[in-house]
């Protein structure tokens, strides 16, 4: 399951990740808890979602709050500060278990490594176009 959100901006990079994670659990994918534990990995491992080109992959452990597989996708076109780099892209996952989570790093890591999809995804003004572009 893959959830997009294109919005203007937000306040912090806390306000995205908290929007991707109420997403998530809207759909039945993290329960409450998976917010603040990853909030818990920031405070004490500092900005290692951090991926290069303004992209973060939020995430924590399954047994931190991952009920079922999901991703959510969360493009703000106002870059948000994230320790020292600016963030357009969230990509908060969550995974039942240790071979979904290598799923979707490594799903994350071939489309963060694709150029075309890179240039692409400065050009994208809605939802239906960010999952066009994920779900290839």
């Amino acid at each position: 399951m893959i959830c997009t959100r294109v919005i203007e901006e937000v306040k912090d990079y806390q306000s995205a990740i908290k929007m991707t994670c109420d997403i998530l659990e809207e759909k039945g994918a993290v329960n409450h808890t998976y917010y603040q534990a990853i909030l818990d990995n920031i405070e004490k491992y500092g900005g290692y979602f951090y991926l290069g080109k303004g992209i973060c992959m939020p995430h924590a452990k399954t047994e931190d709050g991952a009920i079922k597989s999901g991703m959510c996708v969360l493009m703000v076109k106002n870059k948000v500060r994230f320790f020292n780099n600016q963030v357009r892209v969230f990509i908060t996952i969550a995974a039942k278990g240790e071979m979904e989570h290598f799923k979707n790093l490594h799903r994350i890591a071939n489309f963060c490594n694709d150029e075309e999809k890179m240039k692409r995804l400065e050009e994208i003004k809605d939802e239906k176009e960010l999952l066009e572009l994920i779900g290839e």
